[in-house]
């Protein structure tokens, strides 16, 4: 365990798995991914930092193809059919401080306010237990592609 990994006591799940994101499982083999893991249905990662990476470039290479409001990201990320996604996108355009329509700039600043907000919808107060070096963990693991590093503002 690295310096900036640390293990967070918590039974939400999206913290228990490292996955603030709570990206559902899929064909995409993440970085830091544990394979196999216990949960059936959601992502598991080594640690906080690899999950954080895992959702910045997810919510990335959203962006980059054209879902670059709150509105348009939230509504792929939280589909209504198993999310109260109104409630959801209001919740992150208010904790980001972005305006839910509003087309964002593709910044470090944006990403990670965006990132916080939606690990917090996710996963309620216990996100709130994430220590900033595990987001600029996350961070640092997401900008080492080169695809991530120069989109980036």
């Amino acid at each position: 365990m690295t310096k900036q990994d640390t293990k967070i006591k918590s039974t939400v799940r999206g913290i228990r798995n490292n996955n603030p994101g709570n990206i559902r499982k899929t064909n995409i083999k993440w970085a830091g991914e544990v394979s196999p893991g216990t949960d059936s249905a959601f992502e598991q990662f080594k640690s906080m930092p690899y999950g954080i990476r895992a959702m910045l470039v997810d919510i990335i290479n959203k962006h980059k193809k054209g879902l670059d409001t709150i509105q348009e990201l939230i509504n792929v990320w939280a589909p209504p059919f198993e999310n109260d996604t109104p409630n959801y996108i209001k919740h992150v355009s208010q904790r980001s401080g972005i305006a839910s329509t509003a087309v964002f700039a593709p910044t470090k600043a944006n990403f990670l306010a965006i990132a916080k907000a939606m690990a917090i919808s996710e996963n309620g107060a216990d996100a709130l237990l994430i220590p900033d070096s595990d987001w600029n963990e996350g961070w640092r693991l997401a900008t080492q592609r080169a695809d991530i590093k120069s989109y980036v503002k």
